[in-house]
C-alpha cells in the first residue's frame, strides 16, 4: 500500500516525539529519525537537511493542535501524528522502542 507523503512525515514527527519523551532531546530524536529513515521522506538529503526539514515539519503539525492550521493536509498529517502517538501508548512500548516500530512501519518493513 503506497503511503502519502504527509503521512510518512507524520509518523516520523510521532517518532521523534515518542524518542523525545525518553532521554534524547527534541534535536536528538529529529537527528535519530532522520538517520533511520533513508530517503523515504526527502531523497538524496543530507542527515542535517532532513533532521531541520522534519523539525519544521513537526512544529507546523503541532501547530495544527492550537487551531492554527493553514492547509487541510497539515490538519490531516496532526490526525495521523495523534493516531501513531495513540497506537503506540496503548500498546504500553517504551520511547525508543515505539519509535523504532513507527519508522520500520512507514517504511514498510513490519
Amino acid at each position: 500500500m503506497a503511503m502519502s507523503l504527509d503521512f510518512k512525515r507524520a509518523v516520523a514527527a510521532a517518532a521523534i516525539t515518542r524518542l523525545s519523551a525518553g532521554r534524547r532531546t527534541v534535536d536528538d530524536a529529529a537527528k535519530w529519525v532522520s538517520e533511520h529513515v533513508g530517503d523515504a521522506l526527502y531523497a538524496n538529503r543530507t542527515v542535517s537537511a532532513k533532521t531541520t526539514m522534519l523539525l519544521d515539519y513537526r512544529k507546523k503539525i503541532l501547530a495544527a493542535a492550537n487551531g492554527k492550521a493553514d492547509q487541510t493536509r497539515i490538519a490531516v498529517a496532526r490526525y495521523h501524528y495523534d493516531q501513531c502517538l495513540e497506537w503506540v501508548a496503548k500498546a504500553g512500548l517504551k520511547p525508543e522502542k515505539s519509535a523504532r516500530l513507527l519508522i520500520e512501519t512507514m517504511r514498510g518493513h513490519f
